[in-house]
């Protein structure tokens, strides 16, 4: 009788561990997909996503001739004024391969071995992502994001302006109590969502977009705004508010979320990792007839700011400076004014970097307040 009591016990119990064991691989798939956010309150806690199910960012195992193998996604690069990388060709065992060219810190090429690998201990230069991982989450994160957005955007009544940085600005008022609501877009996610849909689209009717652009409106009068002006600060809204954007985060982000525009551009020997060749978004022909994306700092030059200050008798000095005023005068552009090429990738590196400075400028110091009514 006993034995005809425990066998029951015992298979229920064994049944129990193997329940509990697929719960805990469960969990920690979860936890794969979604790892915890960092310190920053405004980014989402679901921000990373799945590096390894994202094709993008696999590492190559095939072919040497997909942006470099296990490196093209990681290291700055050698590239030309589009931020396209330029191909280098190496004979391996009589037939020709082609690699990208990683540069050290000072723009300088790295030398490959003859196998197109990076020598042990080169000084290659890691591209950081931080925040703008979130772009590796699924499209379906994104495109919800982007609706959260235009939500806002698109409110009955609502009218579109720019921040202190060039952040999309909606104000409304509410339905209910007809109160003015005033909503900055500074979601990181949302900042990408339409980030990605600027670079795709800009203000263009598509098929793509079902020949209904979303963000025309903001090309058209009384707005007038530079959709790549506008993607710019969408991108410093959606990275992170310390440090500085190069073009290589510019480029590597568009790839990620396949912004290749209305007038891409085919690198001739370079394959994504799917094996298709790989296009770019041109800054040099935006769209066929198109001039060259040129930025202009003066775009701060019209927005105000209130700064105090204190003096060292104890008294305050209130002084009311454009943004491009405040910044330049403490140096706090990651460059002078010339200094780097306003055109191309180059300029629009530059101002993705300037709006960061100025993000994290404003929001840094509780004594500086944006004006955005005031006029001089």
């Amino acid at each position: 009788m006993k034995t005809t009591h425990l066998y029951p016990y015992s298979f229920f119990k064994l049944m129990f561990m193997v329940l509990i064991a697929g719960l805990l691989c469960q969990c920690q798939k979860l936890d794969d997909a979604m790892p915890l956010s960092d310190d920053d309150s405004d980014r989402p806690e679901w921000a990373g996503g799945n590096t390894d199910a994202n094709y993008h960012i696999n590492k190559n195992e095939d072919s040497a001739t997909t942006r470099g193998g296990d490196y093209g996604d990681l290291f700055r690069l050698l590239r030309d004024v589009d931020g396209v990388p330029i191909m280098i060709g190496i004979a391996i065992e009589g037939s020709m391969e082609y690699f990208v060219q990683p540069v050290d810190a000072d723009g300088i090429p790295i030398q490959l071995d003859a196998y197109g690998e990076i020598p042990e201990g080169a000084p290659t230069i890691e591209v950081e992502f931080g925040r703008l991982n979130i772009v590796r989450s699924p499209q379906s994160v994104l495109d919800q994001a982007f609706e959260e957005a235009m939500d806002v955007l698109e409110a009955p009544g609502a009218v579109i302006s720019l921040d202190f940085c060039g952040r999309l600005t909606s104000t409304y008022p509410d339905p209910i109590s007809s109160e003015t609501i005033v909503k900055t877009i500074d979601s990181p996610r949302e900042s990408l969502a339409l980030y990605q849909y600027l670079m795709k689209f800009m203000f263009q009717d598509t098929e793509e977009n079902n020949w209904n652009n979303r963000l025309k409106f903001l090309g058209d009068s009384p707005y007038n705004f530079d959709p790549l002006i506008i993607a710019a600060s969408c991108f410093a809204a959606g990275s992170d508010k310390t440090g500085t954007v190069n073009i290589d985060e510019v480029v590597y982000i568009n790839g990620f979320i396949d912004c290749i525009g209305l007038n891409p551009i085919l690198n001739e020997n370079d394959y994504d990792f799917n094996h298709n060749q790989n296009y770019y978004f041109n800054f040099s022909e935006p769209k066929l007839g198109d001039a060259q994306f040129k930025y202009n700092r003066e775009v701060y030059a019209s927005r105000y700011l209130q700064i105090i200050t204190l003096n060292s008798n104890g008294t305050y000095t209130e002084e009311i400076k454009t943004v491009k005023d405040a910044m330049e005068d403490k140096g706090l552009f990651s460059c002078a004014w010339g200094e780097i090429d306003n055109k191309a990738v180059s300029g629009f590196a530059l101002a993705v970097d300037d709006a960061v400075q100025v993000l994290d400028y404003v929001h840094g110091d509780s004594n500086v307040t944006f004006l955005p009514d005031y006029l001089p």
